[in-house]
């Protein structure tokens, strides 16, 4: 009896274990189209006296643009300095 109740218990430790693993798998996995976008733009503020800077790094081209009055447009609208 011993020997059926640990084997039982092995089993369900296992069985535990895969189906733990298996969602971890799963939920790391993605397929969203534009996930290289991801972490492409960089933003640094500057203060100088009271008034504040504000730029936008483009991390793959190196492109750095100051955003003034050009907020909420898109990064290849902005103008910059």
């Amino acid at each position: 009896m011993k020997v059926k109740d640990a084997n039982q218990k092995l089993i369900l430790i296992l069985l535990g274990i895969s189906i733990v693993l298996t969602l971890l798998f799963l939920t790391g996995a993605t397929s969203i189209d534009g996930a290289s976008q991801i972490g492409r733009y960089r933003m640094t503020a500057v203060v100088r006296g009271n008034f504040p800077d504000l730029f936008v790094i483009d991390t793959a081209t190196g492109v750095v643009k100051w955003v003034g009055n050009d907020e909420g447009k898109p990064f290849e609208l902005i103008k910059g300095r």
